[in-house]
């Protein structure tokens, strides 16, 4: 199991942009270039970003991209659910109707454990506690 480039990237724009002081506006080639990702891909990821609310997109001369919110008020499950939409492990995850031995299957209970684990630190990192952890990193 893999995140997709796209969420990767995503994240790692986030990330950027949370690092940043509060309302500064970054350009699409500066969190580029700073992160390692190919420029085109990432403007079209801030797009699906800015249209899910996570960001904001601000045009003109001195536009740029800042965040939507403030960085402890958004969760890494947010940004990756924003390009791939909910996050099943398996498929027998997604209800009863998908997978008719749900009920009876000791696969599918270690596929919800994962799931729920992974889920909940999801939910729990907030884009303030990752700044924090790569300046603690770079000192």
């Amino acid at each position: 199991m893999e995140l997709t480039r796209a969420a990767d990237y995503a994240l790692r724009g986030i990330l950027y942009l949370s690092m940043q002081p509060r309302n500064t506006l970054c350009v699409v080639s500066e969190i580029a270039e700073e992160m390692s990702i190919p420029e085109g891909f990432l403007a079209r990821i801030f797009q699906i970003l800015a249209k899910s609310g996570i960001i904001r997109s601000h045009r003109g001369k001195k536009g740029g991209f800042s965040l939507a919110k403030p960085p402890e008020e958004i969760r890494m499950k947010e940004v990756i659910e924003a390009l791939e939409g909910p996050i099943l492990l398996n498929r027998c995850l997604e209800g009863e109707d998908i997978c008719e031995h749900q009920n009876c299957c000791a696969l599918h209970e270690v596929w919800d454990q994962i799931q729920t684990n992974v889920v909940t630190v999801l939910e729990q990192t907030d884009f303030a506690y990752l700044s924090e952890r790569v300046r603690e990193k770079k000192r």
